[in-house]
């Protein structure tokens, strides 16, 4: 038996072996293994031509949940207290309960691909909510500072909405807002 010459064999390449790699080892040709699997590329930034959801509708939609989930629970909690405060305060908290209630739902619908509708106006009422709470504690003396997050998420999520990103992805889904 005679070793091939190089070049004669399709499996050694000219001239032998590269320095540091073995001459031997399992053939390279497509029909005795695998073949690799392909690779993606994204489309261009800004195309929407992947239908995926982007991920400011995704952090709208999950602060949308977080939030409207912490303001259930808190104003559960304090629904009670406020009520002996007075009556306004009482009232106001317990509207800001049905609008945490109403951002988780909307934040959950918006995960789930439907219309940012929802989330868009209980956003804008929370908002709204939180002005007349904030106007109602200063009258009383009270500090405004806890409730500045009343205006920041809200906006925040009023802000991720309305960004062109959003808008194009519904869209192309055929959702108006």
């Amino acid at each position: 038996m005679s070793s091939p010459t190089p070049g004669s064999d399709p499996n050694y390449p000219q001239g032998g072996a590269p320095q540091g790699q073995p001459g031997w080892g399992a053939p390279q040709s497509p029909e005795q293994g695998y073949t690799p699997a392909p690779s993606y590329s994204a489309p261009p930034a800004g195309s929407g031509a992947t239908g995926q959801r982007p991920g400011m509708v995704t952090a709208a939609g999950i602060i949308g949940i977080v939030w409207g989930a912490l303001g259930l629970l808190f104003g559960l909690l304090a629904l009670a207290i406020l009520f002996a405060f007075g009556a306004l305060l009482g009232l106001l908290a317990l509207i800001g309960v049905v609008v945490a209630g109403a951002l988780l739902w909307a934040g959950i619908q918006v995960i789930q691909g439907k219309s940012p509708r929802l989330l868009l106006l209980m956003s804008y009422v929370a908002i709204g909510i939180n002005l007349l709470t904030m106007i109602f504690e200063i009258t009383q003396g009270a500090s405004i500072f806890s409730s500045l997050l009343g205006f920041i998420i809200p906006g925040v999520i009023v802000f991720l909405l309305l960004n062109p990103q959003s808008k194009q992805y519904y869209a192309s889904r055929g959702i108006s807002y």
